[in-house]
């Protein structure tokens, strides 16, 4: 008898004994009543388990008598007479050495007499277990620790609730000298407390775990519980913390299972690096951040987001600099609903990360959503260069806009923005084109693209001279009265007249007719009637100076004498 002097496991007298109840794979520890009844109870190994080490530690107590020692039968123990000596504490231990298949090991002495049944298999699918016994896991190997780092003896028993915080530190014998090196290590190794989540003797759990998969981590981190519960678990908390945590150390932080600074490290374990990698890298993605984004655990929200992606509530987290930039009168419908629909929120080979280069990606929307744009532009044989480069976002915001069609600015100002020299003719004039007036380009021109030249609507004849069909001016009688030239003499159709000659008929209405522009400036002018400033004609350009009066006008032009007409008294003969 030792006494409360210090034992060691190894020196086969008391072997670390822990009085230890296993109930549904839970270690529940409890100080051994005195029974009323002599009793001999087995610890460690339960009865009808099975197991796949040869070696283990059998530990046992002795109630309500007092003995000395206990003799152990069916097993080879390699025990001085097969006899473990019970000390004054009422608990005994011996190492034992099983055969493969059943060992049933009889524990007794002449007063008491028990046994337990312990199936040993190296290779369950050579030898099975028979089908009633449950797999127990066993400490590896024979513990060095003394009984009184986990247990208090205290006036001749083992006070076995006294186990925490008592120290039963593995890292500091010969086993498992690496933990407890790393950068950021687990609170209990570093307290040396591993039987916080083992137990020296065996459990139900693999590694001789107290607790299942995160049940075990919630007994301490009690308050990360609702964090898990969520709609939204991520597959390895549903598996369990210790997928992506070493339950030991780590050299990285939250002692996740990867290596550097990167929370990225650990994500690419599970998820492909190739979606990450590309050429335009979001912020998060690029510094190893996925946790600015992503819950690691739970979420309410899909893909285990921090946020709904809904209104680009996500992206607004972090950049609420940018969001009177998606609240103007018109809102793009990708906007509303997911900023993921246009960008890639990890990284692509796009500016912006969006998922296609500028034009192909409006295009993956736009050919279904506004068709007869798309038709336009596939079968056009003039388009417009921003559309012919791919380049929407020249004339269109991408997310909102307070002008219709999500331009960046009212039609007028977007379209001089480019035509500049165009702009300075129309600021400096003081008569405009109706739909110049009203800053509506598109009256004329198609914005996308055209089958006509300078982006026209309709077609219009760029050439000085045209035979005159009434078709060849279909842009200009879009608006305009289309019968102007085809009387020869009207007093209604038109002002432009010497007496009842009809000066437009004169001009047009021929086979080598003057076509609307050769006179007429289709934008601006300072002169009436909108009559441009020179006419065209081939390489030269013939000045044109028109005065209007109340009854006609004067007309003196470089291609034939001045001319000046009278709506009440004809002053040309006219020689058609």
């Amino acid at each position: 008898m030792m006494g409360k002097k210090r034992m060691r496991c190894h020196d086969i007298r008391l072997l670390l004994l822990l009085f230890i109840s296993v109930v549904n794979g839970a270690l529940i520890f409890s100080r051994p009543a005195l029974a009323a009844d002599p009793a001999i109870r087995i610890v460690s190994p339960p009865d009808a388990v099975w197991v796949t080490e040869k070696n283990l530690f059998l530990a046992g107590t002795v109630q309500g008598i007092k003995i000395d020692n206990i003799e152990l039968k069916g097993v080879d123990t390699k025990l001085k007479n097969d006899r473990a000596t019970v000390n004054e504490g009422g608990v005994f231990g011996a190492p034992v050495s099983l055969k493969n298949g059943l060992n049933t090991i009889k524990i007794g002495s002449d007063k008491l007499q028990t046994s337990v049944r312990v199936f040993y298999t190296p290779d369950q699918k050579k030898n099975a277990p028979p089908k009633d016994f449950k797999r127990f896991y066993v400490h590896q190997k024979p513990s060095t620790l003394n009984c009184q780092d986990c247990h208090r003896l205290k006036k001749g028993e083992y006070d076995f609730k006294k186990i925490i915080p008592a120290r039963a530190d593995c890292t500091t014998g010969e086993c498992h000298t690496d933990k407890g090196k790393a950068k950021h290590v687990h609170g209990p190794v570093g307290a040396g407390v591993c039987i916080s989540c083992h137990s020296p003797h065996g459990t139900f759990e693999a590694k001789a775990l107290q607790r299942t998969g995160g049940d075990l981590c919630l007994v301490c981190h009690q308050a990360k519980k609702e964090e898990f519960n969520q709609e939204v678990i991520h597959a390895p908390v549903e598996e369990g913390c210790t997928d992506c945590h070493d339950p030991h150390q780590s050299n990285m932080r939250f002692q996740l299972k990867a290596e550097g600074e990167a929370i990225s490290a650990l994500c690419f374990n599970c998820h492909e690096d190739g979606i990450f990698t590309k050429k335009h890298q979001h912020g998060p993605v690029g510094s190893g951040m996925c946790i600015a984004c992503h819950q690691p655990h739970s979420s309410a929200n899909a893909s285990l987001l921090i946020a709904p992606t809904k209104d680009g509530q996500l992206c607004f987290e972090c950049h609420e600099d940018r969001k009177a930039e998606f609240t103007m009168e018109n809102i793009h419908a990708p906007v509303q609903e997911d900023c993921n629909k246009c960008h890639d929120p990890h990284s692509s080979d796009a500016p912006y990360q969006l998922h296609e280069e500028g034009g192909k990606l409006c295009a993956s929307c736009h050919e279904e959503a506004t068709p007869e744009i798309y038709t336009a532009i596939n079968t056009a044989k003039v388009k417009h260069p921003p559309v012919d480069e791919g380049k929407c976002v020249a004339c269109h915001r991408p997310h909102s806009s307070n002008y219709g069609s999500l331009l960046k600015d009212s039609m007028e100002k977007l379209c001089l923005s480019c035509h500049t020299d165009l702009g300075d003719i129309i600021a400096d004039s003081q008569n405009r084109h109706g739909p110049v007036q009203t800053g509506d380009c598109a009256a004329c021109h198609n914005v996308h693209g055209s089958q006509f030249s300078k982006l026209l609507a309709r077609y219009f004849p760029m050439e000085f001279y045209s035979p005159y069909e009434p078709e060849n001016y279909d842009l200009c009688f879009g608006c305009h009265n289309k019968d102007i030239a085809k009387t020869k003499l009207t007093t209604t159709l038109t002002n432009f007249r010497d007496g009842n000659y009809n000066l437009h008929y004169f001009h047009v209405n021929m086979k080598k007719g003057r076509t609307c522009t050769s006179c007429h400036d289709a934008h601006a002018s300072n002169q009436g009637k909108h009559v441009r400033y020179e006419v065209p004609f081939g390489a030269w350009s013939y000045p044109i100076s028109f005065t209007k009066s109340k009854v006609g006008g004067t007309c003196v032009v470089g291609c034939h004498a001045p001319k000046t007409y009278d709506r009440n008294n004809p002053q040309i003969k006219h020689s058609r």
